[in-house]
């Protein structure tokens, strides 16, 4: 049964299905075409609505373009949380559900004396996570427990009463001032923002802010996205580098891959420019090449039971219209890959210059 989960409220435009697949297929098969980030909870309702049977496989079809395979990702995250099986198909031709060993292996779980903080840090959670973080759920206790670090919630109106700003830089810029202020204010080590709320309320976005608060020494993830957050804040123990939270967006079985987002640390570029946020086209997002050369590709789960940490190589940067603003193809092996077509950590991954995948594993 092909059941195709139309584009997000961000998305207005018509979206074909990326590929075809044989009738007798989609027959024998729950395929779903997943056109456009921003539809993880539909899937979620699908499965509720007993639609989607998480006892039998689940193919999900993706497109090189609108953040479908970010959202696919999560999807997959989401499956296997709940003891499904599933597989990303980047073609019609990836039928085959095993999980090579390779692939499954490139992950650990991560040491105690990697998660523990001698000091105990405050990490503020700026409205709750996006509705679409399906599967990036923490547990507050936990995170306490082991890493030494506290959650905090924070309401997200104290950034949106600011009211409506200018819908460019100035714009950009008050939210920077009154998100600096927040972590201030709360003595906080790092900052999530679910920045997705600021785009029908004060009419502008997030990416400026935290871009800036990352190339100050202040872990923070975009989205309302606490894993990718607590992932920062393991970067920065292990590298004192800003790192850079990417969208996977296309996977080639080479272990090729493109990886985009918008909330580009300045530090990490060679140059950069100033342009609109992408889903939304309005705002500032920022379009920047990064230097070719060593990188580092990091994610720990929710439950800080698994740590993908690889060295890759960063061969180039490009720009298209429909993809989040900063983009960077990046080589990898096909073990990571699979990885990401089977057994991935959540959607958002990590980037950090240079290589420190020893670093994290010792």
């Amino acid at each position: 049964m092909l059941l195709n989960i139309l584009s997000s409220e961000m998305h207005k435009e018509a979206l074909s299905v990326p590929f075809e697949l044989p009738e007798s297929f989609l027959k024998a098969n729950q395929v779903v075409a997943v056109l456009t980030g921003g539809t993880e909870s539909k899937f979620v309702h699908l499965v509720e609505d007993g639609l989607i049977d998480l006892h039998k496989p689940v193919y999900l079809m993706v497109s090189g373009h609108s953040n479908s395979l970010a959202a696919s990702l999560e999807i997959l995250s989401y499956i296997r949380q709940h003891k499904g099986v599933g597989k990303v198909m980047m073609n019609a031709n990836d039928t085959d559900l095993e999980e090579s060993q390779e692939a499954s292996a490139i992950t650990v779980q991560p040491s105690e004396a990697l998660l523990h903080n001698d000091k105990k840090l405050r990490l503020g959670v700026v409205g709750k996570p996006s509705d679409w973080l399906i599967s990036s759920s923490v547990d507050y206790k936990e995170v306490l427990k082991r890493m030494n670090i506290e959650l905090v919630d924070i309401d997200i109106k104290e950034i949106q009463s600011i009211g409506i700003v200018h819908p460019g830089m100035p714009g950009a810029e008050a939210i920077y001032t009154r998100l600096k202020a927040v972590v201030e204010k709360n003595k906080l080590d790092g900052v999530t923002l679910r920045c997705f709320d600021l785009l029908t309320t004060v009419k502008n976005t997030g990416c400026i802010a935290l871009s800036k608060l990352n190339d100050e020494g202040i872990p923070a993830s975009c989205e309302g996205d606490i894993p990718t957050l607590l992932t920062m804040m393991l970067c920065k123990k292990i590298t004192g580098q800003p790192c850079f939270q990417v969208n996977p967006a296309r996977i080639q079985a080479d272990g090729e891959m493109l990886f985009a987002h918008c909330t580009l640390p300045l530090k990490m570029t060679e140059k950069h420019e100033y342009t609109t946020h992408f889903e939304s086209g309005i705002g500032v997002a920022i379009h920047g090449d990064l230097p070719t050369g060593d990188y580092t590709l990091v994610k720990m789960s929710g439950d800080m039971q698994r740590l993908l940490a690889v060295d890759v190589e960063l061969e180039r940067c490009q720009f298209e219209a429909n993809l989040c603003r900063t983009q960077v193809w990046i080589k990898a092996t096909p073990e990571v890959a699979q990885y990401f077509l089977t057994t991935p950590i959540h959607n958002h991954h990590i980037l950090i210059r240079g290589h420190h995948a020893e670093k994290f594993k010792k």
